[in-house]
């Protein structure tokens, strides 16, 4: 099987070297050789000397070079990777993170040994500390599971396996690549398409996922502004999918759930509380016109005590999908105060929680996100 690695990279000289040589190493020892290709976004640090300085074993191609798509972004990098792929007649792709220190040649079989037994979409499973990815905790897993009835765990994980068929499929809409898609709406993009195209979806578990965590209060709000917007086009897209769906179902897992504790990520609660009633009164005015009354009345009290239950955090999503869909919106901006102070409320809940019991929080969030979903289908479609 002819297997490409692509990794997106942007000023990643400190962790890249590291992620290419495992990389290489899986590629040896599980599929005699391969290709790594880095696709890069015109890095100052030296990414790409570090990439192509990397010694790896006979039989491993590697390249580098600074995507051409004009919008910058990891989905920019993952475009060009894919062609590249299809160029050279790929049966699989993985894409792996560059600031990866977790990553194991292992991980590189894991993500293509299930395509060569015909699945599509191979999705990571990983233990991450629980206040790691809090944009996928709080929307993109809940909205995901309860939309279209796959309990895929990290829809926006970062590292994923495709077949050579799902290259045609992802890149056949050039319009797509105009889009958030570009940049870092690019995961939810590929897990949503493969899903609603009802293609043949497996998670692999990889352990646990260590690598450069962001502060959600300091640095997210542009992530979570392309994540959740392009998740609210293509629920657009794919309305007839999700519309009959009722029940979450379990998702191929190969391999075991890892146990423990992972490296403690540090979240600034006293920012997330402060940037979430700032940026609530600066939106206020769009938010009283996204959110229905009720809701919008939860969300000032919620504000206030940093109390917000997932019922009332699902309606205020399901609100500004619809607020996105009849044009509202243009985008989910006005929604980071929400975003933040509902992260605030999940940090305060699980404090003195391990991991493991945090999981239980976000894996119920789904069902009740599911149990909301009459209130979407009645707003979405009247």
């Amino acid at each position: 099987m002819k297997v490409v690695v692509g990794i997106p990279s942007y000023n990643n000289a400190d962790t890249i070297g590291y992620v290419v040589k495992q990389a290489a190493e899986g590629l040896k020892k599980y599929f005699g050789g391969g290709i790594i290709v880095n696709a890069d976004g015109g890095s100052t640090d030296g990414t790409r000397d570090v990439v192509l300085s990397t010694k790896v074993p006979q039989g491993v191609e590697v390249h580098s070079f600074v995507y051409k798509w004009p919008i910058p972004g990891k989905g920019s990098a993952m475009k060009e990777i894919m062609e590249f792929a299809r160029e050279r007649d790929a049966d699989a792709v993985v894409f792996v993170d560059s600031d990866l220190r977790s990553i194991t040649p292992e991980w590189i079989y894991k993500f293509a040994e299930p395509i060569e037994k015909g699945y599509d979409f191979v999705a990571p499973l990983y233990l991450r500390h629980k206040w790691d990815g809090t944009i996928t905790n709080n929307i993109a897993y809940p909205m995901t599971a309860s939309l279209y009835g796959y309990d895929i765990r990290q829809p926006i994980g970062g590292d994923f396996g495709i077949s050579a068929k799902m290259i045609d499929l992802y890149l056949k809409d050039e319009e797509v690549w105009k889009t958030d898609v570009a940049r870092f709406g690019v995961d939810i993009f590929l897990t949503t398409t493969a899903i609603a195209n009802k293609k043949k979806v497996v998670q692999v578990s990889l352990g646990m996922k260590i690598h450069n965590p962001k502060d959600p209060a300091a640095s997210l709000g542009p992530m979570f502004n392309q994540v959740v917007g392009t998740l609210f086009m293509l629920m657009k897209r794919y309305e007839k999918v999700w519309r009959d769906v009722k029940e979450i179902r379990a998702v191929e897992t190969w391999g075991e759930e890892v146990r423990g504790e992972p490296e403690e990520v540090k979240v600034t609660l006293e920012l997330l509380k402060r940037k979430s009633k700032e940026l609530f009164e600066k939106e206020k005015d769009i938010l009283r016109k996204i959110l229905s009354g009720e809701t919008f009345n939860g969300v000032v009290k919620a504000l206030e005590s940093f109390e917000f239950p997932d019922e009332l955090w699902a309606r205020a999503l399901f609100d500004g999908a619809v607020a996105y869909k009849n044009g509202v919106i243009k985008n989910a901006e006005p929604l980071i105060p929400l975003y933040f102070a509902k992260t605030a409320d999940f940090v305060i809940k699980t404090v003195d929680m391990t991991t493991i019991e945090a999981e239980r929080l976000i894996r119920e969030r789904a069902r009740t996100f599911l149990k909301e979903k009459s209130y979407l289908i009645e707003r979405w479609f009247t």
